[in-house]
């Protein structure tokens, strides 16, 4: 069984394969070459080798996991990237165990929220007799920090998590600001969307991608739990259901840190895994392929997976002996979302001394704090600032001390009480990472029509995987589904 200290000394000991002169490589020829060691790439890799393939995992990172990415602190491993394991999470489940890894359930409750909107402190549950509501009719009774996800909800047709897929629901590749406008909303309505649009934003975002998470996520909320009990009263992060349900919460953490997955998956394919090996190149033929990393060395394979994002795919060079048009237009134009996210300890509530909701969402630059439940109620608490859509996008621009900062301030601006009661551990934000540029898949506006259905189809010896091909699930789920797709279309083929 594969312990923390083995799957560490097993890391390293791989890592010190790149000791070795990269001419050693030159000219390696393999049956599989994939692009990327995260979560996807590694699960394909394991799959391919088990069934007798040569495979080798070009990373040009200096670790493996891609998103999934712990950070080591004084209070302890954080995970800024993937960290949530659902009890739908069938794959990842399996991979835990099967690497003898351990779960807790998630410690991660908020406490009550608020808002803060056009400069003033609002109280959600008072919001239909606030002088702010401009809103008209039955939307004066909705929370202002939740409506766009309200309207996602209210007017999701998916009955099944890959209906988003279906010609049928083509006219509904449109924006929210599009949906609302056709169902009669407000101006007043549209705004208060527009900082609370799931995705990127109200006009950045199509509405089959929102539908395709708000119904797999539903389908993993109910997982053991009557569809009538489910009450969302929070942007994110909702209280975890802690029932044991076959050994499982509602929402999962691995122990000591989501990081040991990949390392220990990274551990069992030795040195097939070569990091600080980042690929300039793709030239395919109708039989194979040659890659290129940028330091001249070459791999001749029979197949090649991407399992990068399209927004780092795009930076690669890629020659083919038959072009496809629309899977190059999916790699240049896709988009890709950001969450930016400030982790802090609050060595007092500072929520007891000013009276207002630990919790809130802001209309302004620094989108939403969470204050997390410690349970005693006394003493240090831990909090986030959570920055998703054009409010990240907004916050990469800035320099990453910057960008603390300015965080930090515009908190105790908003909060004085909070002054000298916060203490940062780490700050992370995706679209500044440059081996990402981003946090998730999305699709704007008339994409799935475009390309979306067909993006994650081969051309020619080229296979698509990551997270942001996925077709049914999401999170880490859907990384190691695509993984498993692609090595179900290359061991047929092969």
């Amino acid at each position: 069984m594969l312990t923390r200290r083995n799957i560490l000394a097993a890391g390293a000991a791989g890592t010190a394969v790149l000791g070795l002169p990269r001419m050693a490589f030159a000219a390696e020829k393999a049956d599989v070459v994939i692009i990327g060691a995260g979560l996807s790439g590694m699960h394909a890799a394991q799959m391919l080798t088990d069934v007798g393939m040569k495979v080798v995992v070009l990373e040009a990172r200096d670790r493996v996991g891609g998103r999934v990415s712990t950070v080591q602190t004084m209070d302890g491993p954080i995970d800024v990237g993937a960290s949530q394991i659902g009890r739908g999470y069938a794959r990842v489940l399996d991979a835990v165990q099967r690497y003898g890894l351990k779960l807790i359930p998630e410690d991660r409750d908020l406490l009550a929220f608020g808002g803060y909107l056009q400069g003033q402190w609002i109280d959600p549950k008072t919001w239909d007799s606030n002088p702010l509501n401009k809103t008209v009719g039955d939307e004066r009774k909705i929370n202002p920090i939740l409506m766009g996800q309200a309207v996602t909800a209210k007017f999701n047709p998916l009955k099944e998590v890959d209906d988003w897929l279906k010609p049928e629901y083509a006219n509904l590749d449109i924006s929210l600001r599009q949906l609302m406008k056709q169902n009669g909303y407000s101006d007043a309505a549209i705004e208060l969307a527009r900082h609370s649009a799931p995705g990127i934003g109200l006009d950045e975002t199509s509405m089959l991608r929102m539908w395709q998470e708000e119904t797999r996520g539903a389908a993993d909320r109910r997982m053991g739990k009557p569809e009538a009990q489910e009450d969302r009263q929070q942007p994110f992060g909702e209280v975890n259901d802690r029932q044991q349900i076959s050994g499982l919460a509602s929402i999962n953490n691995i122990v000591g840190g989501t990081n040991l997955l990949p390392l220990a998956m990274a551990a069992k394919l030795g040195n097939v895994v070569r990091l600080n090996s980042p690929v300039s190149r793709i030239d395919m033929t109708g039989t194979g392929a040659t890659v290129t990393t940028t330091d001249g060395t070459a791999y001749s394979s029979r197949f090649v997976v991407s399992a990068v994002p399209f927004p780092i795919l795009r930076k690669i060079a890629i020659t083919a002996s038959v072009d496809n048009p629309l899977q190059r237009r999916a790699i240049t134009e896709m988009p890709y979302a950001n969450t930016a996210r400030m982790y802090l300890s609050v060595d007092k509530p500072f929520w007891k001394e000013d009276g207002l909701p630990a919790s809130f969402s802001t209309d302004g630059p620094i989108g939403m704090f969470w204050g997390i439940d410690n349970h005693p109620g006394e003493g240090r608490h831990r909090a986030m600032v959570v920055m998703v859509g054009l409010v990240a996008q907004a916050m990469s621009r800035m320099q990453h001390e910057e960008a603390e900062s300015f965080i930090l301030r515009e908190l105790v601006r908003l909060r004085p009480a909070a002054k000298g009661a916060l203490r940062l551990q780490t700050y992370k934000d995706w679209m500044t990472d440059p081996f990402q540029l981003g946090c998730g898949f999305s699709l704007a506006p008339g994409q799935v029509n475009a390309f979306g259905r067909t993006m994650t189809d081969p051309w020619q010896v080229l296979h698509f995987a990551g997270e942001h091909t996925r077709r049914v699930d999401y999170g880490m789920e859907a990384a190691m589904e695509s993984g498993e797709r692609v090595a179900v279309e290359i061991s047929t083929k092969a």
